[in-house]
């Protein structure tokens, strides 16, 4: 195998460790905030919930929100079965934006974050 190989090989292993390793703090955070939002705002529907959610994790960009869960919704609803929105759907949207963002040179990831945030955000959320 010729050095240039060699090294790209390296490079994506080290890439795809960095891609599961943020899924998986994303995801914890993320369902963290989940869990905090629901017990101080018990009354919320699961939309409204999400939205809160992620207007939190946006911070000062919160008015986005509802554009990320329309997103989401979009993107995990419709194919390849028609579904409910769940948190799991919003979470894998945001998390594989954020990272996008982070680094206009990306085009994509090398692993399936959505496998990292099904073991870590239940289905039923």
């Amino acid at each position: 195998m010729s050095r240039l190989r060699q090294f790209q090989r390296n490079l994506g292993v080290f890439v795809a460790r960095s891609e599961r390793r943020y899924a998986r703090e994303a995801s914890t955070q993320l369902l963290k905030l989940f869990q905090s939002t629901q017990r101080q705002q018990p009354d919320l529907n699961r939309r409204a919930l999400y939205e809160a959610v992620i207007a939190e994790r946006l911070g000062p960009n919160a008015a986005k929100a509802a554009e990320v869960i329309r997103r989401a919704e979009e993107s995990f609803t419709d194919w390849p079965v028609e579904r409910e929105l769940r948190f799991r759907h919003v979470v894998q949207y945001q998390i594989f934006s954020e990272y996008i963002r982070a680094s206009p040179a990306r085009q994509g990831t090398q692993t399936n974050m959505g496998a990292v945030v099904a073991r870590i955000i239940p289905e039923d959320i």
